[in-house]
């Protein structure tokens, strides 16, 4: 029986389609893993940018966890790797995983653009190498207002943290609590009470006290490290002055803060929180009209910043590897990026571009960063520079038991965070 012209009209037609597919398939030249976070897709744009220019393709490939990804898959297909913590770098570099950042960078590339704290995070101890190129950075130390109100209170410029703390005690009544601080957190509570501490070790007592801390070379029971948990105290302790009490801040889950900063039926005014807050307000606000933030306020160090940041690690040392990471570190990647009026991108290269730059409030964080980057004050999350059974475990533990026990114990408490080292 032979073949229906419908029949050989299919067959032509799926060997005219699979020739076709086969001759138009191109693999990515260049493949970059990394993991899934906001504005992906405008990065995307920048990388069909620079595919443009280098006449390459590039794709990205996220993943849930590159760092284990890359370590027990070492016969992957990756050329560049977006690593969203310095320890990790520096553990992939160890392993013979990341290269060296000098084998695709100048040395005075780096040294030029990014600043020394940046540099010494990426570099290996045990072999002395650099294994990180910078990409972007995020601000910790902010202190977030409801506009309005904030207005209403006079709009207070408070140049030291005491300031703010006596602006507090004069302004709190038990039906006006100025602070909303919820910090639960589901296993993880107590990650940002650990940015607290981490603001005030750095703000107060500066960047020797923050490194030795960090490395571990101070401990929690040292005079500096016990009177910045009493400082944090001094604020959130005072009576009424935090929405539903101390012991509320450990049960109420974070993202409430937000929602709460902008109730009209309550007074809540302030919320000490990072870069991540800008995340939870109502979609219909709006930053600059119905909420903004100052950098939280320090006599002793004005520029200091705790934040944190991606790193990216050349896999391979080949010519369109190496290409793509200068283009992507340069001073003039992002221009698509920063002109969208949403973007958040803020450069770790200290002498980006910033002409492009439109959104109100990247532009109040870029140049808080800036200065503190210009000045070597910027300092990354310590607790993630950590051996991770303390920066991720013992001292969010330790944060959430001195809220609910308050000073009275802090000796107790710091001990026991010692003897986790």
């Amino acid at each position: 029986m032979g073949l229906t012209k419908n029949t050989i009209f299919l067959i032509i037609f799926l060997v005219t389609t699979i020739i076709f597919s086969v001759i138009g398939y191109k693999p990515a030249d260049i493949v970059i893993g990394g993991p899934n976070f906001p504005q992906l897709d405008y990065f995307s744009e920048e990388l069909d940018i620079i595919s443009e220019e280098l006449g390459i393709k590039i794709q990205y490939e996220p993943f849930s966890d590159i760092e284990t990804y890359l370590i027990d898959n070492q016969n992957n297909n990756l050329d560049i790797a977006l690593i969203p913590n310095p320890q990790g770098v520096v553990n992939l570099g160890q392993r013979g995983i990341a290269l060296p950042v000098n084998q695709y960078l100048d040395n005075d590339f780096i040294e030029d653009n990014f600043s020394q704290h940046l540099i010494n995070i990426t570099t290996s101890k045990v072999d002395n190498q650099n294994y990180g190129a910078w990409f972007r950075v995020l601000p910790n130390s902010l202190v977030w207002y409801d506009s309005t109100k904030y207005e209403n209170l006079g709009s207070p410029v408070f140049q030291s943290y005491d300031e703010m703390v006596q602006f507090t005690k004069n302004n709190s009544s038990k039906d006006n609590p100025l602070w909303c601080l919820d910090i639960e957190s589901g296993a993880s509570t107590g990650w940002i009470a650990t940015n607290w501490l981490e603001d005030t070790i750095l703000h107060k007592y500066g960047t020797a006290v923050y490194d030795d801390w960090f490395q571990q070379k101070k401990s929690s029971s040292s005079d500096e490290v016990t009177l910045s948990m009493l400082e944090i105290g001094k604020l959130i302790f005072i009576e009424d002055a935090v929405y539903g009490g101390h012991k509320r801040m450990v049960r109420k889950e974070f993202r409430n803060n937000y929602r709460n900063l902008l109730n009209e039926d309550n007074s809540c005014t302030f919320s000490w929180s990072g870069h991540f807050a800008s995340y939870y307000f109502p979609d219909d606000a709006q930053f600059g009209i119905d909420y903004n933030f100052f950098k939280l306020p320090s006599a002793e160090n004005k520029n200091a910043m705790v934040g944190i940041g991606d790193v990216l690690i050349g896999l391979n040392s080949n010519e369109e590897t190496i290409s793509v990471i200068q283009k992507l570190v340069s001073v003039d990647f992002g221009k698509s990026w920063l002109g969208k009026s949403d973007s958040q991108y803020i450069s770790a290269n200290m002498n980006s571009s910033l002409e492009s730059l439109t959104n109100p409030m990247t532009i109040k964080e870029t140049n808080l960063i800036r200065a503190s980057l210009i000045q070597d004050l910027f300092r990354y999350d310590a607790s993630e520079l950590m051996e991770r059974r303390i920066g991720s475990d013992s001292l969010w533990y330790a944060m959430m038991k001195y809220i609910e026990l308050q000073s009275l114990y802090i000796e107790e408490i710091t001990e026991e965070l010692d003897s986790s080292y």
